[in-house]
């Protein structure tokens, strides 16, 4: 019993020094993923011991993007479960969380982006559904919070949730340019060269929360 606990705990601790290899790459170059055997040597692995904990490099970034989802509805759930006087306050605290987070993640909406794009496409059917399952399972958790602590309609909360996220990303591929372009000197004519990602972020969810609680939703 003893060993097994042993063995399970050096398990996961190299499963979570590959998803670290991972990441710490993929920071390297934001705009593709890199290849098992980058990954490997990152990790200071054989490629053989990383396919004994994933079959594919696809399988090693939806796990990786299911733990920050996991960290950022984390976050949501957080912001609406603490004790509060009135409604604007869970609400102003999830915008504070939700902007803080993607601001300490820098590099989280362009690997969503880059997940649906690369990563959902290619996972095999079983593994795709698993990912997916598990993220339905987080969101409506989080869904659930909103709607206890606001008196919402089931459901609802969830609805609040997945059009805040769909507002942030729209937001942040409008704004996000390769570092060569925006080093053009013709970027600085660009109209949207001034806008504050955060600032605009946090604008944009108060005024659709705020619309969408003085409105029927």
């Amino acid at each position: 019993m003893v060993r097994y606990a042993h063995a399970k705990e050096d398990k996961e601790a190299r499963r979570d020094n590959i998803l670290g290899a991972a990441l710490c790459l993929f920071l390297q170059d934001t705009r593709h993923l890199p290849a098992v055997a980058s990954i490997a040597a990152k990790a200071g692995l054989a490629k053989g011991t990383v396919y004994l904990y994933f079959d594919t490099k696809e399988q090693i970034f939806a796990a990786l993007l299911s733990r920050e989802w996991d960290a950022l509805l984390m976050e949501v759930e957080a912001s609406f479960a603490e004790p509060f006087e009135h409604k604007a306050s869970p609400i102003a605290r999830f915008i504070d969380r939700f902007a803080k987070f993607l601001d300490s993640h820098p590099y989280f909406l362009r690997f969503d982006s880059i997940g649906y794009v690369q990563v959902e496409a290619n996972l095999p059917t079983d593994e795709f559904w698993r990912f997916k399952e598990a993220f339905a399972s987080a969101l409506d958790q989080a869904g659930r919070t909103v709607d206890t602590s606001l008196a919402l309609s089931s459901g609802t909360g969830r609805h609040l949730l997945i059009r805040s996220y769909a507002l942030a990303r729209g937001l942040w591929q409008t704004l996000d340019l390769p570092e060569r372009l925006r080093n053009d000197t013709r970027f600085a004519n660009y109209p949207l060269a001034n806008i504050d990602f955060d600032a605009e972020l946090r604008s944009a969810l108060q005024e659709y929360w705020h619309g969408a609680l003085t409105l029927p939703v």
